[in-house]
C-alpha cells in the first residue's frame, strides 16, 4: 500500500469513526454491540495503517517550514490520545470519580481529530485516481481491515479477562462501584447548571389537546408509582435504581391523540428539553432509592426514560407538552 492510498483511507476512516462513535451515544439498549465493534475496528485501522502513514510523516518532517505543519502535528497527537483513551476505557480505566472521565477525553479527542483531519485534508489534498478502484486496492484494504478486526478481537478478549462479568454494558458504560444513591455522580449535559428551584412554589405545567393544567409537588405525591431502570450516562457509567413518583401518562388529560399516542416535549427549568414517544414507562421521579431527589439530581422532578441514555432523562422538569408530532423531530443529541 502506498502512502497516498493510506492518506485516502484515513480520510474515510476519521469520519466513519466519528459516525460510529456518535451512534454509540444514541443507543441506550438494543443491538448496540455491532456498532461498538465496528467503532473499534475503524479506530484500530489507524494503527494498522501506521507503517505506510509513517513514511508520509517522515517525509513531511523534513520540511518543517511548510504551512500546516502545526495542524499536522496536532492531528497526530489528538489521534494518539483518542486511541489510547478508547482502549483504556474498554479495558476498565473509566475513572468514574474523575472529571473529565477517560471516555469524555476520548470523545473530545475524537471530535477534535475529525476537525483537524478536515483542515489537514484541505491543505494537503489527495486526489483519487481511477487505479484506486482496482482489485488490488480492494484486496489491500480488505487485508488491513482484517488486521484491524484481529486487533479489535484481541482488545475485546483482554477486556473480557480484566473486567468482571456484568459490569460493562453494551454501550461501553461501567457499573458504579456502589449501588448507593449517594454514589450517583451529579452530571448535566454540557453546560447545563443546577437551577435554583423552590419545591414549595414549583409547578408542573401539562398541556394536551388544547387544555392545560398545573400540578404542585404535593398533588403529585398522591401517586406512588415505581420503576426500576438503568441510568446509563454518556460519561461512561451506569447504575440501576428504583425510581418513584408518577407515570407521565397519568397527567395527560383526555385527548384526541388516543391516550398514549403522539409524543411529549419535556422541558427543564434551564430550557433544556427532549421530545419522546408517549409510553407507560415514562416516569416523573421525585425520589430514587427511597431518597428524595437532591437539586443536583433533578429535584423536585426529573424524567426517567428506561432504555435510553442519560441525556433523555430531563432534570428539573417544569413543562410537558403533548401533541401528535413525531418524537424524532428534534436533533438526535441536545444542542
Amino acid at each position: 500500500m502506498s502512502g497516498r492510498l493510506a492518506n485516502l483511507t484515513l480520510l474515510v476512516v476519521a469520519p466513519l469513526a466519528a459516525a460510529t462513535g456518535f451512534a454509540m451515544f444514541l443507543f441506550g439498549s438494543g443491538p448496540v454491540w455491532p456498532v461498538a465493534i465496528l467503532h473499534g475496528v475503524v479506530g484500530l485501522l489507524v494503527v494498522v495503517l501506521v507503517p505506510w502513514k509513517s513514511v508520509v510523516v517522515r517525509r513531511g518532517l523534513r520540511r518543517l517550514r511548510r504551512p500546516g505543519v502545526v495542524t499536522s502535528l496536532a492531528l497526530g497527537a489528538t489521534v494518539v490520545l483518542a486511541l489510547v483513551t478508547g482502549v483504556a476505557h474498554l479495558d476498565g480505566a473509566w475513572a468514574g470519580g474523575a472529571s473529565p472521565t477517560v471516555l469524555q477525553l476520548h470523545v473530545g479527542a475524537g471530535i477534535l481529530a475529525v476537525i483537524l483531519t478536515l483542515a489537514h485534508a484541505v491543505r494537503r489534498r489527495v486526489h483519487p485516481r481511477r487505479t484506486d478502484l482496482s482489485r488490488r486496492t480492494f484486496v489491500r484494504l480488505a487485508g488491513v481491515t482484517a488486521a484491524a478486526g484481529a486487533l479489535e478481537a484481541c482488545v475485546q478478549a483482554t477486556s473480557a479477562l480484566t473486567t468482571q462479568r456484568g459490569i460493562r454494558r453494551s454501550t461501553g458504560s461501567y457499573r458504579l462501584a456502589s449501588s448507593s444513591v449517594a454514589a450517583i455522580p451529579a452530571t448535566s449535559w454540557l453546560f447545563d447548571q443546577v437551577p435554583d428551584v423552590d419545591p414549595a412554589s414549583w409547578r408542573l405545567s401539562v398541556t394536551s389537546a388544547g387544555s392545560s393544567r398545573e400540578w404542585s409537588l404535593a398533588e403529585l405525591s398522591q401517586w406512588g408509582d415505581r420503576q426500576v431502570a438503568v441510568l446509563d450516562c454518556t460519561g461512561g457509567w451506569w447504575t440501576e435504581q428504583e425510581w418513584s413518583g408518577v407515570r407521565l401518562t397519568r397527567l395527560l388529560p383526555g385527548s384526541t391523540y388516543g391516550g398514549t399516542h403522539g409524543s411529549v416535549a419535556v422541558v427543564s427549568a434551564t430550557g433544556y428539553f427532549r421530545r419522546l414517544p408517549v409510553t407507560d414507562d415514562l416516569l416523573l421521579a421525585t425520589a430514587v432509592g427511597g431518597v428524595t431527589l437532591s437539586p443536583e439530581h433533578g429535584s423536585p422532578v426529573r424524567l426517567v426514560v428506561p432504555g435510553r441514555r442519560g441525556y433523555h432523562w430531563v432534570k428539573w422538569v417544569v413543562r410537558i407538552e403533548h401533541d401528535d408530532r413525531p418524537w424524532w423531530v428534534e436533533p438526535p443529541l441536545p444542542l
